[in-house]
């Protein structure tokens, strides 16, 4: 044999053919290993696909348990495989409360088809994915919702406030839940014309607000020895408006004649009662040289003491119990006896970006990260309609005329740019909102457009809720 194989070796005789005939294996070889290598990267494509489509199954679901969500990822991975040939399996699987990601590798092997005629056989290989679970990073959001008089007024036979509710209360159940408690902080900022800071709050170093007190005057009395009398005139119904809230009164559609006449001589009198004056959480915005001061908590606010309450709801701060923050909206309320307030947005805006800064007004939230993302801070504000009022240079607020509200709209397009300036998200929503400036303004205010919604029935009001619950507690694969 020995004698033969050298002899085939030293031919000249066929050249071609003997060259060929070794160079076959080879190619073959080649061609073999890419054919095998394909159908590899194609198995692994469809296990990491699988894996992919496991891993946001089990961070979507509303469920912490590890044991249960890895027999979900193993369940969903089956399902998905395009092929049920392959030797592939779920062999790690973790999920980590803290860090609030998922966390997955699947193994398998690749019997090659050519490559098994040069020995190799079942070929291994792993595919990994994680994502995080629920919201995207740490969140902090500020619902800054409109509970003016205008809030009472039906739509389709649903006062408008009530819609407000449920679908603010579902935003909150979709961001904020047992699982990502840890994670997730809400705040509710209620605005009308003044806002209220909350009674807790009266010792704080950012308030400045006076004791309670009384006084007492003295009665006094005169003679009055003439009146008024009117005859004639036609009486009927007049129509007025309260923060865009029509209302109905009796009036004198034809005024009277009236005459001023003698009368019998009585005494009148006035005066002699205690009033007492108190504070019930109301603050007055900071204005310096005309204008509204931006966030400052630096410069206390300062508290209205007052006869009777003209603030409704007080802020809610940055909280991570759900039940704490449904309530707070669930007790919105829209009036207090005769106090029936109108719109004045800016200083619902300046405390949306109190309740967010740290470490003052408030010290629930984190400090801002340039990216936001860590956390990410967002602003929510709703309107159902357009700025009545301005805030004089005292810091109260009075009903504007033509020349104010445009001062009004151009502080709250003022409040929306400081808060981009500290890289906050805006979200804003007009809520059957009918006034063009109002409208154009809600749009400037946010983000982007993808961060504005004109809802102009109840449903549209739901949706925009259920789109940006959506977006903030979205579930992205990290890997």
């Amino acid at each position: 044999m020995r004698h033969s194989l050298n002899a085939f070796l030293t031919s000249r005789a066929g050249n071609t053919t003997m060259i060929f005939g070794l160079a076959i294996f080879a190619i073959l070889g080649a061609l073999g290993t890419a054919v095998d290598y394909a159908v590899l990267q194609r198995a692994k494509r469809s296990s990491q696909d699988a894996l992919d489509a496991a891993v946001l199954a089990a961070a979507i679901v509303n469920n912490s348990n590890e044991t249960d969500l890895k027999k979900l990822a193993g369940d969903i991975f089956k399902e998905n495989l395009n092929d049920d040939k392959l030797n592939v399996t779920v062999t790690a699987f973790k999920y980590d409360s803290k860090a609030r990601t998922v966390n997955a590798t699947a193994r398998g092997t690749y019997d090659p088809i050519i490559m098994q005629l040069f020995g190799f056989k079942n070929l291994p290989y792993s595919v990994t994915s994680n994502s995080i679970k629920a919201a995207d990073g740490a969140l902090e959001v500020a619902l800054v919702l409109d509970n003016t008089w205008s809030m009472s007024a039906t739509l389709n036979g649903t006062p408008k406030i009530d819609v407000l509710k449920t679908a603010a209360q579902n935003l909150v159940a979709t961001i904020l839940t047992k699982d990502n408690k840890d994670y997730v902080k809400v705040a509710v900022v209620p605005y009308a014309d003044y806002v209220n800071i909350g009674l807790s709050n009266r010792n704080a170093s950012w308030v400045s607000v006076g004791a309670d007190y009384s006084t007492t005057s003295t009665k006094t009395c005169k003679t009055v020895t003439t009146g008024t009398q009117c005859t004639g005139g036609t009486k009927g119904t007049c129509t007025g408006n309260q923060d865009g809230v029509p209302y109905t009164y009796s009036c004198w559609k034809v005024p009277q004649t009236c005459k001023t006449v003698n009368v019998t001589p009585y005494q009148s009198c006035s005066g002699g009662g205690t009033t007492n004056y108190k504070w019930y959480g109301c603050v007055r915005n900071q204005i310096a040289s005309s204008k509204l001061v931006m966030p400052d908590p630096a410069t206390p606010y300062a508290g209205i003491l007052q006869t009777s309450q003209t603030c409704l709801n007080p802020v809610l701060a940055l909280s991570n119990d759900a039940t704490t923050v449904t309530n707070s909206i669930k007790n919105l309320v829209v009036n207090i006896g005769s106090y029936k307030p109108e719109t004045y947005i800016p200083a619902g805006m300046i405390w949306g970006v109190n309740a967010l800064s740290p470490p003052l007004p408030f010290a629930e939230g984190k400090a801002y990260d340039n990216a936001n993302k860590e956390p990410r801070k967002t602003i929510v504000l709703m309107t159902d309609g357009a700025n009545t009022l301005y805030a004089n240079t005292s810091g109260g607020i009075a009903v504007a005329n033509s020349t104010q509200v445009a001062v009004t709209y151009a502080d709250q397009i003022r409040v929306c740019d400081y808060a981009k300036s500290k890289n906050i998200e805006i979200y804003t929503i007009g809520f059957d909102v009918t006034d063009a400036k109002a409208l154009t303004t809600l749009k400037a205010c946010a983000t982007d457009a993808q961060h504005y919604f004109d809802a102009k029935s109840s449903a549209d009001l739901i949706k925009a809720f259920e789109t940006i619950g959506g977006k903030l507690s979205k579930v992205r694969l990290t890997q």
